[in-house]
């Protein structure tokens, strides 16, 4: 029998009950964690996008729901979250219950509003016509001067609602913000193909996190072949980078406290040969969320392939990396089971305190799961 994790999801008990949600999206900024669009179905077959939006805080200490869903809040699901500026939300791609599109929604935390969308020429181009994005993943790339200049790496599948490419795709998406904190503030988007040199295997619902300033290991959305490392070199040092190649990325990330002891304890107690843990090669998950400590990544449930079972799975893994070698070669382990398993649920780290908040997802039973939880150690 699978030994329970002694990392946990635990509810967050505030008094309110926050809104169902899965395939939504979401990230905290200064200490209030924004949450946005998704499914709220509990029907297996529905595909229909919510606009709901909703925040809460999460520091300094836990606050109330509250809607701020407005009339031009986009009706979206599969879609991706950056932060730019600590103060922007950049929307990318996502099923608006038609197509899926690669337009891009921004919203200022500041002002509380939505920027114009970036849907097509003039505020987008780049993008093939006809296809789009969905359950994809994004990572911020480092600017190098302007501060109003956004850059991110996608990897995904695109397509249309007819064709898919085989091949998984990765795209750099650039964006200059006009006109800041006045009321024609804008952003512009251009997307631009990677270089043919950089490629990853076909995924959806996968994750990508940087565990180097210039390497993303990309996990689950695939039957097999678990993780995927993308790496590159910079090739000018002190000027901005070709556009179909991507730049150093933001890195390291906010990392969590709790996952970050817990890699610590763990590798002591391997030196002194108290616990072993095993290299867990699965066949494949999707949906999962991504924790980060320092020098690993807390990997989450997630959901399984098999076409019969809907639901997450209840195990948790840890994917180890040596970050200050030349080469890095990432090994994952089961750490063991965990109590609320989610998949298609919405994780982030808070800057502030390093503490990791998780809403939402597909429960047990396939059910549209409403709860906040906090990432905690039980041992």
């Amino acid at each position: 029998m699978a030994k329970r994790c002694s990392l946990q999801w635990v509810n967050a008990i505030n008094g309110t009950i926050g809104p169902g949600l899965q395939n939504h999206a979401g990230a905290i900024v200064r200490g209030d964690f924004y949450l946005h669009g998704g499914i709220t179905s509990n029907d297996a077959s529905c595909k229909t996008p919510s606009n709901c939006f909703y925040k809460i805080q999460v520091y300094p200490t836990l606050g109330q729901w509250i809607e701020i869903t407005s009339s031009d809040s986009p009706f979206l699901s599969q879609h991706t979250c950056l932060v730019f500026k600590h103060r922007y939300l950049v929307f990318i791609g996502g099923w608006n219950g038609h197509i899926r599109i690669p337009g891009i929604h921004t919203y200022d935390t500041q002002s509380n509003s939505w920027l114009p969308p970036a849907l097509n020429e003039p505020l987008l181009t780049g993008f093939p016509q006809g296809a789009g994005l969905s359950a994809h993943s994004a990572q911020i790339i480092r600017p190098l001067n302007d501060e109003n200049t956004f850059s991110a790496i996608i990897i995904g599948r695109e397509g249309s609602l007819r064709s898919q490419r085989k091949a998984g795709n990765i795209y750099l998406l650039y964006g200059n913000l006009i006109d800041m904190d006045s009321p024609q503030q804008r952003m512009k988007y251009v997307y631009c193909e990677a270089d043919s040199s950089l490629t990853v295997s076909s995924r959806s619902y996968h994750t990508s996190t940087p565990i180097t300033p210039c390497t993303l290991v990309t996990i689950g959305g695939c039957k097999s072949n678990s993780v995927d490392l993308l790496k590159w070199k910079i090739i000018h040092n002190k000027k901005k980078e070709p556009c179909n190649w991507p730049g150093r990325l933001e890195y390291p990330l906010t990392s969590c406290t709790v996952v970050t002891s817990f890699i610590k304890d763990t590798e002591q107690k391997q030196k002194s040969d108290i616990i072993q843990l095993s290299p867990s090669y699965q066949s494949g998950w999707r949906g999962h969320c991504i924790i980060p400590g320092v020098g690993g990544l807390f990997i989450g449930t997630g959901e399984g392939f098999n076409a019969l079972i809907h639901g997450p799975l209840n195990s948790a893994y840890l994917l180890k990396y040596d970050e200050n070698g030349s080469s890095v070669k990432p090994t994952i382990y089961e750490i063991g089971t965990i109590d609320e398993p989610r998949a298609y649920a919405v994780s982030a780290v808070c800057s502030n305190d390093g503490t990791a908040w998780l809403h939402g997802g597909l429960g047990p039973k396939g059910k549209t799961m409403n709860t906040l939880m906090k990432l905690i150690r039980v041992d």
